[in-house]
């Protein structure tokens, strides 16, 4: 299968700096963010989106080296298992993480939430910790694939509060887990089928915090690239309010 790609990254309307970090790479070319090339998916592809928390150069610094650690791990390891390799990068960068506070007491409390997802032929292998997001837009329908891991899902989950409920509560960026925290992270995998048209969506919670799964749909479902779709969500994220960092990541499945 061959993948059209684009990715993007946006302070937003409100924070003076952007704690969000993304990649996408090429494992067979090393190629990293190649937007102006089809990918072939036999190549195997990765993607990843990383939201920092802990403020400023930390929640930055948390994002940032889980990416560097995954991005290592992928270049060394090319013969590994693929679906190991989500979770390994995750447990890794907690890791290098937790090295890097024991260095440098400043940055105690970073930390980031993540989804790594690698893309071989027709299959996604994804690794979740925390509310960032993987969506597959398929036949006009945008499906929700990864549960977040935060507080009010939880509340969800056992009926003390509606999901409804859930969108205007004060504690829905809650996380009940990160990258760099101080407790073990136990990451969630999946795996999902891809197939011709279909849209990956990878993204912080910048974007749907702002806009509502079918506010996002309407977009997907236009004729637009999808450097348009991409450069329109964040624009519309940012017209809603902006509140906080917004990385996306869309990746068309040409044939």
């Amino acid at each position: 299968m061959k993948l059209e790609l684009f990715g993007d990254t946006d302070v937003g309307s409100v924070r003076d700096n952007n704690e969000d970090n993304f990649i996408t790479f090429n494992l067979k070319t090393k190629k990293e963010n190649p937007f102006s090339e089809i990918q072939d998916t036999n190549d195997i592809l990765a993607l990843i989106v990383a939201d920092g928390m802990g403020g400023a150069a930390a929640g930055e610094t948390a994002s940032i080296t889980l990416i560097e650690e995954s991005l290592l791990y992928l270049k060394e390891n090319p013969n590994i298992e693929i679906e190991r390799i989500p979770t390994e990068c995750m447990h890794l960068g907690h890791k290098k993480s937790h090295e890097l506070i024991s260095e440098n007491s400043d940055l105690m409390g970073m930390g980031t939430v993540a989804t790594i997802c690698l893309v071989q032929d027709d299959s996604i292998y994804i690794s979740q910790i925390g509310d960032t997001r993987l969506y597959i837009y398929r036949d006009k329908t945008l499906k929700q694939i990864t549960e977040d891991q935060n507080f009010v899902t939880e509340l969800v989950k056992i009926g003390i509060i509606t999901e409804e409920q859930a969108l205007i509560h004060p504690q829905r960026n809650a996380v009940t887990q990160a990258v760099g925290s101080m407790e073990p992270i136990l990451p969630v995998d999946y795996l999902e089928k891809i197939k011709k048209n279909d849209i990956i969506l990878i993204c912080s919670d910048g974007l749907n915090s702002m806009l509502t799964d079918l506010e996002i749909q309407l977009v997907l479902e236009t004729n637009s690239s999808i450097k348009d779709k991409t450069k329109k969500l964040i624009d519309y994220s940012n017209e809603a309010g902006g509140h906080d960092n917004i990385t996306i990541i869309l990746a068309r499945v040409v044939e």
